[in-house]
């Protein structure tokens, strides 16, 4: 079982919600379920994202948070692939 953050970008507000999933389809489609019983959180986008779209993000948690060693990464170092792309 892994863990997953998503994080939505709609009408001015930033929906984050963590699931626990098999695998990717399965935590998308557990995040949509999150979405319809409201197991979210919803804060104000600080990022100026999804006010005219939705933008949907989501990474792959390891023990509860994202696996990123802040002593080797850099400024506008690129962290992960990007696992879906909306056009």
């Amino acid at each position: 079982m892994k863990q997953y953050r998503f994080r939505c970008f709609a009408a001015g507000l930033e929906l984050d919600s963590v699931v626990n999933a098999a695998d990717d389809e399965k935590a998308m489609s557990s995040f949509i379920e999150n979405l319809n019983t409201g197991k979210f959180s919803a804060e104000p986008n600080s990022l100026e994202r999804g006010h005219d779209k939705w933008v949907v993000t989501y990474e792959e948690l390891k023990h509860g948070t994202a696996g990123v060693n802040i002593e080797k990464a850099t400024a506008g170092v690129s962290v992960g692939t990007a696992s879906v792309e909306t056009r």
